[in-house]
């Protein structure tokens, strides 16, 4: 027997037989549950139940077919009603916060949202962390078993995907061979809810079962994906390393300039974090019982040096969070950010601490591991919850702001509180349009209610602050353009966000392109190619893109001026009252080329 047996589950025809039931009453359910949403009738009339049934049937089943050798029926009958509760619960107030069918929402939620993140990532590291509990049967686990029971989880989920995804692929190519010999029969019952639901529950079930009879096979792939990714570690460290060292030199302002430093930054971290324990793997190569040469000194040298890296990278990202915060308030994605930035410090503080002796302490190492795991689950509860939600805090925030005068009215967002925040935003609208003493307040929330989508057109005030005329200079927007109703607009999904959003600008650029004596307008967002505008029949619509105008360089010439206007080099194709363009090929190599050249 090797020093690994003890970590295997002990699978029987039993367990087998257990997990495929399991299987199909989950298809049945999850098929029931999407019978009553498409017929329209309870529970789906209720969203709130509907979701928390729906959340709860996809987990739970999941849950108990994969802990089903790993626990005693006592302590797996409580663990699969601890997880139903939680799953309920989450699901039921997801849909609360932000109602299925609340106007104003394009389009209405049928589906729970942020449960579809935070559930499975609670779920997997409780699970982890109780297995391990249960098979040390002590409240707090070896760190080598929470290594074993985690690593094996994952990749056993990662196999299950995997073998589903073939499974189909599997039954699609069949059906493509009798469709050679125009049998339509096996393709139809691939189609068909009854089927395909219960068998790709049914084959995860499978999949979960023969990964814990082949549970040597797992830990073999496991080893291997964790040898590879853990000799990725001394250049990812090498590359922070060298990016931390360059900041000396450039400072912090092209770092700032990217508005996503602290999505990157706190990327990087979390990158570090898991090279750091692909590495490290149970910490028995760096244990002082291990012989000194256990590990390469590279791996060591990159332990240490990724570990002490990530303290600046942590704390670069929580300023720019804070920076963001101080200048505009809380939003939902800050106040994500933040419990990101909570969690990477968490792990920053204790790798910094563990290899900031001569030996590198791998107690402190798994201490910290084991720790934040349990910060992790405490901190997506709170977003996921009352407690903590970031729409919740983020509106409470936001209309602070506006009230005490923090918050220009002008560039206030109400979209953000009309169709991000669900209903606490739309609860702080009605509020504010019913507030006497803020006349200009209540006037905006007003408007913003009767919105019915966030891409309705902007009235014409927000829009004036949006389109900035560039050329030429002095130039002013007609104000039929900026009155204009965009709703009916065939192309509307093609129109720049300035038009739409109070969140984007454009620079206009006012040229008379087809010579008629009247300038057309041409938008520049800065992101694609700028967007002309012609009036026709007495009506501004949209007309088409310009091409090569997303070329670098080429807006920059738009917005200043250094430009002039030349006859098409072919003429078009007419047929049936219609005009067909040639749109010649750009290559915006050689656009830079010439523009350098000048």
């Amino acid at each position: 027997m090797t020093d690994t047996d003890d970590f295997d589950p002990a699978p029987t025809p039993l367990t087998f037989a257990l997990r495929v039931v399991i299987g199909l009453l989950q298809g049945a359910a999850l098929y029931a549950l999407l019978r009553v949403a498409q017929d329209k009738v309870w529970p789906a009339t209720t969203p709130e139940l509907y979701a928390a049934l729906l959340v709860t049937a996809v987990f739970t089943p999941l849950v108990a077919s994969s802990a089903l050798t790993r626990l005693r029926p006592l302590p797996l009958l409580v663990w699969i009603l601890a997880v139903a509760t939680i799953c309920a619960a989450l699901g039921w107030y997801d849909f609360y916060r932000d109602p299925f069918g609340t106007p104003g929402h394009a389009p209405p939620r049928v589906m729970p949202a942020q449960a579809w993140v935070g559930v499975p990532l609670i779920l997997f590291i409780a699970q982890s962390l109780l297995i391990a509990a249960a098979h040390d049967r002590r409240p707090i686990a070896r760190y080598r078993t929470y290594f074993e029971v985690s690593w094996g989880l994952g990749l056993q989920i990662a196999l299950a995907a995997l073998f589903a995804g073939t499974f189909w692929a599997v039954l699609w190519l069949g059906s493509d061979l009798f469709r050679l010999i125009k049998v339509e029969a096996f393709a139809k019952v691939l189609r068909q809810n009854w089927f395909w639901i219960p068998a790709t529950t049914v084959a995860i079930s499978v999949a979960l079962h023969v990964t814990d009879t082949r549970a040597g096979m797992v830990r073999g792939v496991r080893t291997v994906v964790c040898n590879l990714l853990g000799w990725l570690l001394p250049l990812f460290a090498a590359i922070v390393v060298a990016f931390v060292g360059a900041l000396l030199f450039t400072g912090l302002e092209p770092l700032w300039g990217t508005k996503r430093a602290a999505t990157i930054l706190l990327t990087a971290a979390a990158t570090l974090v898991i090279l750091i324990n692909t590495a490290l793997q149970d910490g028995a190569r760096l244990s002082a019982a291990a012989p000194a040469a256990s590990m390469p000194a590279a791996l060591r040298l990159s332990i240490v040096a990724a570990s002490l890296v990530m303290l600046p990278l942590v704390a670069l990202a929580g300023y720019a969070i804070a920076l963001r915060v101080a200048q505009y308030g809380w939003s939902n994605v800050r106040i994500i950010g933040t419990a990101g930035a909570a969690v990477a410090a968490c792990y920053a503080i204790g790798y910094a601490i563990a290899v900031a002796r001569r030996r590198i302490a791998t107690s402190v190492l798994a201490t910290t591991n084991i720790a934040t795991s349990l910060v992790v689950i405490a901190i997506a509860l709170a977003l996921l919850s009352p407690f903590a939600d970031p729409a919740r805090l983020s509106v409470a925030d936001q209309v602070a702001r506006l009230k005490d005068g923090r918050a220009d009215l002008d560039r206030f967002s109400f979209k953000y509180l009309r169709f991000d925040t669900g209903r606490y935003g739309v609860e702080a609208l009605r509020r504010l349009a019913q507030d006497d003493n803020a006349p200009a307040i209540r006037a905006k929330a007003v408007a913003m209610l009767e919105r019915q989508s966030r891409y309705d057109p902007m009235p014409e005030g927000e829009r004036i602050g949006m389109i900035r005329v560039a050329q030429p200079p002095g130039g002013e927007l007609p104000r039929d353009f900026l009155t204009a109703d965009w709703s009916s607009e065939k192309a509307s999904y093609l129109l720049p966000l300035c038009l739409k959003s109070a969140s984007s600008s454009c620079d206009a650029i006012l040229a008379d392109l087809d010579g008629d004596g009247s300038d057309e307008i041409i938008l520049d967002a800065r992101t694609g190619e700028a967007t002309v505008f012609r009036r026709t029949d007495g009506q501004w619509r949209y007309f088409g893109t310009l091409a090569g105008s997303n070329c670098k360089g080429v807006g920059e010439k738009l917005r200043s001026g250094q430009f002039a206007l030349a006859p098409s080099q072919l003429k078009d194709v007419e047929i049936a009252g219609t005009r067909l363009r040639v749109t010649p090929y750009f290559d915006c190599g050689s656009i830079r080329a010439t523009l350098h050249s000048d």
